[in-house]
């Protein structure tokens, strides 16, 4: 029996892809990491201060909390051969930091459009300007979200205690779902914008950010060592589309009529949420009065 003196690193070729990683792509990549972040700040503050959904697709909600959850599953399973040579001291801690930034920016991407999901929920459930029968679609919106997310951890305890093959398989399948979804959840909401003629809750600023954020965080992850196509095409698609929806809200904001259309439909359309929940209240508190 071959005897492995203690302290010995074992060289694994399969971990060479992952080194000589470059320090500007590190840079980039904590840099991209913040701005992904930041970049969600001003739709939290926009649900915040109108306390409505008017304006955002259900169907938009729906589609990108899934995708981002594809996209967070793929990359768990796609970075867990990195994760190993980590673990066997087959990397430098260097390379190791790396190898893992894609992870933590999907990670946290994936919080950060989920998180839209939920202040929508929270801010808007007892708001007069939030159209009733819309919120319990969102409501429905986030069990699917939900369920998607139990079925995801599913999926990567078996892709990890699975062979190889069986988990880039299971990667490439989150990996093209998170793409269609990308693709398929711009369309209700270009829809929906188009329709209304106004981006209502919708961020400008946040698709300002994102929008060339996007180019640039597909680059990084192209670029990273050992990257996989299936990890960043989705990023791709979702960067152009978002470019479309953005060029439509600053036409409707700013250019069309001077923002005077867009910012009076906004306005009609709150006035008549507000008004149809003031008489629902009248109705109940009259249906209610007989049994005081």
């Amino acid at each position: 029996m071959l005897h492995i003196p203690r302290g010995l690193v074992i060289r694994d070729d399969s971990c060479s892809v992952f080194e000589g990683a470059s320090t500007v792509n590190l840079i980039f990549s904590i840099l991209i990491t913040l701005g992904i972040f930041i970049s969600y700040l001003p739709q939290y503050h926009r649900i915040y201060s109108k306390r409505t959904s008017e304006g955002l697709s259900t169907n938009f909600l729906l589609l990108g909390s899934c995708s981002s959850i594809f996209t967070l599953t793929n990359i768990i399973l796609v970075s867990s051969k990195a994760r190993h040579c980590c673990a066997t001291g087959a990397l430098n801690t260097f390379n190791c930091i790396n190898s893992q930034l894609n992870l933590v920016q999907i990670g946290l991407q994936c919080t950060c459009a989920i998180l839209i999901l939920v202040f929508v929920l929270i801010l808007t459930q007892n708001s007069l300007k939030q159209d009733k029968h819309e919120y319990q679609r969102i409501v429905q919106v986030g069990k699917l979200v939900a369920l998607h997310g139990v079925v995801s951890i599913v999926q990567i305890v078996v892709g990890l205690y699975s062979d190889k093959s069986v988990l880039y398989s299971i990667a490439s399948i989150n990996g093209l779902l998170s793409t269609l979804l990308t693709v398929i959840k711009y369309v209700p909401q270009i829809y929906t914008t188009y329709t209304l003629k106004h981006p209502g809750t919708l961020s400008i600023g946040m698709m300002c950010i994102q929008t060339p954020g996007g180019f640039v965080f597909t680059a990084t992850l192209f670029f990273t060592k050992g990257s996989h196509w299936s990890s960043w095409v989705s990023y791709l698609v979702a960067a152009s589309l978002q470019g479309v929806l953005l060029a439509m809200c600053l036409y409707y904001e700013y250019f069309h009529n001077k923002g005077q259309d867009a910012e009076l439909a906004e306005r009609l359309a709150v006035e008549r949420i507000i008004a149809e929940n003031l008489q629902e209240q009248e109705i109940d508190g009259e249906e209610a009065a007989p049994l005081l």
